[in-house]
């Protein structure tokens, strides 16, 4: 049978991998466009993996009583040296059963800058101020301390005078130890279990899959539309800074996997102004390979004037566009006159000629851009909103497949 062939060498490969990185940048300069540089990918959903976390007390009591069965080397018989070994060994156990899960923990939990920046826009919109960081830090800081407490006690159990005074030493160790514990390890152990049970709970996010993303102000109709777009019934997405749940579905284009989502309304004002609910649906944007349908609802019944739906499309557009694929939707047209729909009953009396006027002048604006007008309630223009998504999915599919093609993204249908 034939062998396997050899594996290459650490050099070998780093040489390989630099090679092939002078070739790429040689074909970049002759096809004279800028050479990209190789970056490893950020791997994805590691907030959702986070390690379990044991309670701060379950730690302390683990350690207390499998420190105190550890018992001294075979074949000592000199009782000075049994009791230095036995409390040495001891202090040693304790160190190491109180320290290692902690330990554990700092590692486990992936740092910040390591993060997909959509699970790191999550991870600000979850968690107070730099909660996540400063409980690592104090976690990491109390393993530390309490590393060095243990060995400076053992060392000292190790070189006792008697019996007695290694006996003393070990007691006064674990003393010092737990002391330490409970008054510096208890509460950054407790609030990173907290912590972690908090991000296990968040929705998964499927950070690489196309996603058609329905934007705009509250109340426009994005999840009646969210509704209609998808193969299956909508699953509802709760995160843990809100009681407002975001609806997701799916459906396939050429047996690829695309999400279509509702995401939180936005109120026209600074993104500073902006609460969590709305951040999360600017990081959506920001932050995921998705296609913006912006939806304009001009029936006056969203509880959003004309104006400011205007003004947050503007903003928006001015963001993304050049980025992300983009179309926009008149929404609810069964109740807009302007959109061969009636007047609703609710706004007899109230519909005045320069809200009719307003909303000519909008819906033939937006007609401009490319707008569809679309009832979910009626049926209507749904079959059409539905071809020119996918046309506009297959038209973008490398942008969206990968977002750092942005550079090559063409704006418009």
């Amino acid at each position: 049978s034939g062998s396997a062939p050899p594996s290459s060498s650490a050099p070998e490969a780093a040489d390989q991998a630099n090679a092939a990185a002078a070739v790429a940048a040689a074909v970049a300069e002759d096809e004279g466009r800028p050479a990209r540089p190789s970056t490893p990918r950020v791997r994805t959903g590691v907030l959702m993996r986070v390690p379990n976390v044991s309670p701060a007390d379950d730690i302390m009591n683990s350690g207390l009583k499998r420190s105190a069965r550890v018992t001294p080397t075979k074949g000592l018989r000199d009782p000075t040296l049994k009791e230095r070994n036995r409390s040495a060994k001891q202090l040693d156990a304790l160190t190491t059963a109180l320290c290692k899960p902690l330990g554990e923990y700092v590692k486990g939990f992936p740092r910040v800058e390591r993060l997909h920046p959509f699970e790191r826009a999550l991870l600000e919109l979850t968690l107070k101020d730099d909660k996540y960081e400063a409980t690592l830090r104090r976690v990491d800081v109390a393993r530390k301390a309490m590393l060095s407490i243990g060995k400076q006690h053992a060392a000292r159990a190790a070189k006792a005078k008697g019996p007695k005074d290694a006996v003393g030493i070990r007691e006064a160790g674990f003393e010092e130890m737990e002391a330490y514990f409970k008054r510096n390890a208890k509460q950054p152990v407790d609030e990173l279990k907290e912590i972690a049970k908090t991000l296990r709970r968040l929705p998964v996010a499927e950070l690489e899959t196309p996603t058609v993303a329905l934007v705009g102000a509250p109340n426009v109709g994005k999840s009646s539309l969210v509704r209609v777009l998808s193969s299956g019934t909508p699953e509802v997405c709760n995160y843990p800074f809100t009681t407002r749940g975001i609806k997701m579905g799916h459906f396939f284009l050429e047996e690829k996997r695309h999400i279509v989502t509702d995401t939180p309304g936005l109120l026209w004002r600074p993104d500073e102004d902006r609460n969590k609910i709305e951040k999360l649906a600017i990081a959506t944007l920001e932050h995921l390979p998705t296609c913006v349908v912006f939806v304009t609802d001009l029936s006056g019944l969203c509880g959003t004037t004309v104006e400011d739906q205007l003004s947050i499309r503007e903003d928006l557009f001015d963001r993304f566009a050049r980025k992300r694929p983009w179309l926009d939707v008149m929404s609810k047209s069964e109740l807009v006159p302007q959109l061969g729909g009636a007047l609703s009953p609710d706004l007899e009396g109230l519909w005045g000629e320069e809200d009719a006027a307003e909303a000519e002048k909008t819906a033939a604006f937006l007609r401009s851009q490319g707008a569809l007008s679309v009832s979910a309630e009626e049926d209507v223009g749904l079959e059409e909103l539905r071809e020119v998504i996918r046309a506009t999915l297959i038209k973008h599919r490398a942008t969206l497949e990968n977002l750092d093609e942005t550079a090559g993204f063409t704006p418009g249908m």
